[in-house]
């Protein structure tokens, strides 16, 4: 069985920090590398709490024998004992033919750990009854990476406790990176398929005026469609290194909410959709604001709206005076939004599973409004109910 395989040689940090103390200082840096099995909890609830102690210890075993194969003998292998889904890894020794550590090598040393984990998770035999658990499990499996340095004045426990954040921080910017370039490739193949497939049209066939304007009109909207991408990208980088400048200045909200529908009432009124109001037309819903953004907030949210609201339903807008601020939302008639789902709406590139298969692109729109109403100091958040509707809110401070 799987309980003879276990050793019980494994070391937990916590009970090494002298050592970690003492080879730092000799080495001046180390490698610092977390393995983690990141849907601990999924699999102790599905389960039990002592099928999944089984699985870690069995994996922390297989750690602990790629010393000499993955990694060498003089690095340094622990359990992180304050968490039952780490193992740490500290690399002393340098990569080959290198002076020092980088950061490409350690992650290097981390993919081909995990891939010889997964390799010998799914050649067990104890396992083959249980090999969908197994998938998701060897799935599951991330890393983190950093690099230590020696510092006197700090205690051993800080630097260990900032190696663990930091090595967090990586892995989100690792996977994070890997989404974008998926997404980022799968959004800008097919429109460069469209434009390519009709240029290659144009220019080999033998085609008549209308066909030739057909086609070149296909192609510009397949390039409008690429510049909505890069355009949405820069703008998120921009939002994010706040390199955006927000003109404050006090507006009248229904004034750029009547200039969003005007704009935008022929797209409603082809979905033949249903536009609705609910603010009155002489009050006054004055709140500091930037126009410019505030009208792309407002466009954002009703363009969702429309694209996920079926032909026959209904757009709501409304506007309300509070205390201290202006509401404004935005209510459909459509799809809605799975409960289970609901805490990544604004998640960088995410896209529920409903609106993936209903419309393209790549998550970011939610993203840059959130971004768009906090830098104004207002606040935005939503209700949803699946298949009857969802409601977007914000708010804008009437004062500084």
């Amino acid at each position: 069985m799987v309980d003879d395989i276990f050793q019980d040689n494994f070391s937990y940090i916590s009970s090494n920090y002298e050592l970690i103390d003492k080879v730092l200082k000799e080495n001046k840096a180390l490698g610092f590398l977390v393995i983690e099995i990141s849907n601990s909890n999924k699999i102790k609830e599905l389960y039990t709490k002592e099928f999944y102690n089984k699985i870690f210890h069995f994996i922390t075993n297989l750690f602990f024998n790629l010393k000499g194969k993955v990694y060498r003998n003089q690095d340094l292998v622990f359990i992180n004992d304050f968490k039952d889904n780490q193992l740490v890894l500290l690399l002393v020794s340098k990569p080959r033919n290198k002076e020092e550590l980088d950061m490409y090598n350690l992650k290097l040393a981390a993919i081909r750990i995990i891939s010889e984990i997964k390799s010998q998770l799914f050649s067990i035999k104890e396992f083959e009854d249980i090999k969908e658990i197994i998938k998701e499990i060897a799935d599951s499996l991330n890393y983190g990476y950093c690099i230590i340095k020696y510092d006197e004045l700090k205690d051993i426990r800080d630097i260990i406790f900032d190696a663990f954040r930091e090595s967090y921080i990586r892995q989100k910017f690792d996977e994070l990176s890997d989404k974008i370039i998926s997404m980022v490739s799968h959004e800008l193949k097919t429109p460069l398929t469209s434009i390519k497939g009709f240029a290659e049209t144009i220019i080999q066939e033998d085609l008549s005026k209308s066909e030739i304007i057909k086609f070149a009109s296909i192609i510009c909207n397949e390039a409008d469609r690429l510049n909505r991408l890069v355009n949405s990208l820069l703008n998120l980088s921009r939002l994010e290194s706040a390199k955006v400048n927000f003109n404050i200045k006090k507006l009248d909200i229904k004034e750029i909410v009547e200039n969003v529908i005007e704009l935008m009432y022929p797209k409603i009124k082809n979905s033949n959709i249903k536009l609705n109001r609910e603010y009155e037309d002489e009050v006054i819903y004055e709140a500091l604001a930037d126009e410019d953004k505030i009208e792309q907030i407002i466009i954002n949210l009703i363009d969702n709206a429309i694209k996920y609201t079926p032909t026959g339903g209904i757009i709501t807008i409304g506007i309300k005076n509070k205390e201290s601020e202006v509401l404004v939302y935005v209510k459909d008639t459509g799809i809605g939004i799975p409960e289970n789902e609901k805490h990544k709406i604004f998640e960088k590139f995410y896209r529920t599973t409903i609106s993936s298969s209903i419309s393209q692109g790549i998550g970011l729109g939610l993203v840059i409004t959130k971004y768009l109403v906090e830098g104004q100091g207002g606040k935005i958040w939503f209700e949803s109910q699946e298949n009857v509707g969802t409601t977007f809110y914000f708010t804008l401070p009437k004062n500084i």
